[in-house]
């Protein structure tokens, strides 16, 4: 083999790739320091209730920006007034917290950043005007949830988080006060544990945030919940529907216990409100009386892996990574980290089987997640998440460090740190020359000893965009043979997958036996943002599923868009210069002259054209014709540590050096 090298990410793509999701991913909670909250008691401010609900609601952007919590507020009012026209609905005392944010739209907010009130049928009432605390501060969680129970006395009482969310290592909520700040898990049982409720579980613990529907979130509220209502995915900006408060009356079942029941209408309103659209959405409730049960067995299960076969478990978790059902961050070149619970256990049984154990760990599932409901998949999600480390997260060791704060089960904890190790490990793949054929195929080959490590491999398409060196990535494609002796060979196409004559750089991120599932970089109504799209046997052709907005910081988003009518798309295209991908021949026939500077989008994207969804049909993927003159071909690569290598490139011109 001619000339071997080993080269790792293009560095100006490898940084886009890595920032392009962060909207969508997790996000770290800063630790900024304690602000000293003096956590109180507090008497009486109302009768005793049949049931106290506290919404402890950290605006952040969403309110600030979209006026999100005073949309849901608002929900909350209608809902009560709704059920207060029921003769014999149940006393009920709905108590707010409301932070963090630098703007709020409604009207009692106004010129108050900080406040606690009650919400009745009648709208706003109780309303005490605070100095602004730091919604991230556990002592802050812990005096609101005194403030609650002692001050709006029940029988029953359930607690809503409302805000951004990221999963275990992301923790909950964004206080834009404070730079951010949110609230760890370790936070979280440290707040509950503080509080008046330390020895009295909630009837219900509740989740209005994206990715909180994991085990690793069931862990941190065993013995503090009855119930946990979260969501594995990312939510929405509307989040929950509101309306499911007016079930609190008579139909509630009288043979279900009140946070079960509670819980059941809250999937049923997710259910409802968001079954006609086209996003990936879903919504758990979580029995926490199962969860003690579930956790013995993985446990177990989990550490009788043997520490002799736990390389080759961590090299096939590399190598099923694209074909796990996966939540959260769809990103460019690398892996989500909240994967299905029962995904990590299947591609466990392919290396230490132990199917008692795993028929066990079903049961024991099925019974901690009590109901669920999910659309957009194509497989049915166990209902929990579990974090799982990705080679491709530059952020990988601090993220570590906070998930060891958790506490989940120290055998997983001591598995992923294994993991992590393996990961991080120096690896690469070598190749040879590249070789574009008269037939109109590219080849090359990779190392036989290497073939077993590459996970992926697509023909990656780069277009000339100036006689300045830049060249942009306009799609790649996954029809690539791949031989046993190395070869990869592939035929660029003559048309791309793209929108209203748009090609879209489209990139894998999910690889099913029935699904595919991918990425495109796009401008939408002006904002970075990721559109994914997804191709199965009902939507051959493709089908756009949502679009998510896409942040320089690793904050969840709670932002899910589809497209409609009136909406402005510009499809963005990673810009590399060639000579830091691969080696290339001379221009091949690019006439385009010095590019503009304005068809640039930051220093990482070549603009596409824009265009406007006018009717329903624009909303649908067609092929689009390309010419193929002055471009580009080579391979990018990924391999079981979630490395992306670029190989050498070639233009399609070149004279034919084989067969």
């Amino acid at each position: 083999m001619d000339e071997k090298r080993k080269r790792v990410t293009a560095p100006r793509i490898a940084a886009a790739l890595s920032a392009l999701l962060a909207g969508a991913a997790l996000y770290t909670v800063s630790g900024s320091e304690r602000q000293g909250i003096q956590v109180k008691e507090y008497a009486e401010a109302a009768e005793a209730a049949d049931s106290t609900i506290m919404v402890y609601m950290n605006g952040s952007d969403l309110e600030g920006d979209y006026g999100a919590a005073t949309a849901d507020l608002r929900e909350m009012m209608d809902a009560l007034r709704t059920a207060g026209q029921e003769e014999n609905f149940p006393s009920l005392h709905v108590v707010v917290e409301a932070g963090g944010s630098t703007r709020w739209e409604l009207d009692e907010m106004d010129g108050v950043p900080y406040a606690r009130f009650s919400l009745t049928e009648d709208g706003i009432s109780s309303m005490e005007p605070m100095e602004i605390r730091n919604m991230g501060d556990a002592d802050t969680l812990t005096d609101f949830v005194n403030y609650g129970v002692q001050s709006y006395p029940a029988n029953h009482y359930g607690l809503i988080l409302w805000n951004h969310g990221g999963g275990p290592v992301g923790g909950y909520g964004s206080d834009s006060h404070f730079d951010g700040d949110g609230l760890s898990l370790e936070e979280i049982r440290e707040a509950l544990d503080h509080s008046v409720m330390a020895d009295k579980a909630f009837d219900f613990v509740a989740f209005d945030a994206c990715l909180m529907g994991s085990v690793e979130i069931a862990d941190c509220l065993e013995g503090r919940a009855g119930y946990v209502i979260a969501s594995p995915e990312l939510e929405p900006q509307d989040g929950y529907d509101y309306s499911w408060m007016t079930a609190l009356g008579d139909s509630l079942p009288s043979d279900m216990e009140w946070g079960e029941a509670v819980g059941r209408s809250m999937v049923d309103a997710y259910d409802a409100y968001y079954a006609s659209g086209t996003a990936p959405v879903a919504m758990s409730l979580l029995d926490m009386k199962e969860y003690p049960a579930f956790h013995e067995v993985f446990h177990q299960y989990v550490d009788g892996i043997p520490q002799e076969l736990r390389e080759e478990l961590y090299r096939e978790l590399g190598k099923d990574r694209m074909k796990m059902l996966a939540f959260g961050s769809r990103q460019a070149g690398g892996s989500p980290e909240l994967v299905d619970v029962l995904e990590f256990l299947d591609a466990c049984q392919s290396v230490y089987p132990d199917e008692s154990a795993f028929q066990t760990l079903k049961e024991r599932m099925g019974k901690l997640v009590t109901d669920q409901w999910a659309k957009g998949y194509p497989g049915n999600p166990s209902g929990l998440t579990i974090y799982l480390p990705s080679g491709s997260n530059p952020y990988l060791s601090e993220d570590l460090e906070t998930y060891d704060t958790t506490g989940f089960c120290s055998a997983y904890r001591q598995l992923t740190d294994g993991y992590a190790v393996y990961l991080a490990r120096e690896s690469g793949v070598e190749w040879g020359n590249i070789n574009a054929h008269k037939d109109g195929t590219v080849e090359i080959s990779i190392a036989p000893e290497d073939v077993s490590d590459v996970t992926g491999a697509y023909l990656a398409v780069f277009c000339p965009v100036g006689d300045d060196g830049n060249y942009y990535l306009l799609c790649t494609d996954s029809d690539v043979d791949i031989g046993v002796d190395g070869t990869l060979r592939a035929a660029p196409e003559n048309s791309y997958m793209g929108m209203k004559g748009q090609v879209l750089c489209l990139i894998e991120t999910m690889n099913l036996d029935a699904y595919t599932e991918y990425m495109a970089p796009v401008l939408y109504n002006g904002e970075l943002c990721t559109m994914r799209i997804g191709f199965d046997e009902e939507h051959e052709d493709g089908q756009v599923l949502s679009v998510t907005p896409a942040g320089q910081t690793s904050e969840a988003a709670k932002q899910i868009y589809e497209l409609k009518e009136g909406d402005r798309v510009t499809p963005l295209y990673l810009v590399e210069r060639m000579e830091d991908v691969g080696e290339a021949p001379g221009n091949t026939g690019n006439a385009s002259g010095q590019i503009m500077e304005d068809r640039y989008y930051t220093d990482s994207y070549y603009m596409g054209t824009e265009f406007y969804i006018e009717e329903p049909d624009d909303m649908l993927l067609e092929t689009v014709p390309v010419s193929g003159d002055g471009y580009f071909y080579g391979f990018m690569l990924m391999d079981v540590r979630q490395n992306i290598y670029y190989t050498d490139f070639t233009g399609i011109e070149t004279e034919d050096t084989g067969s």
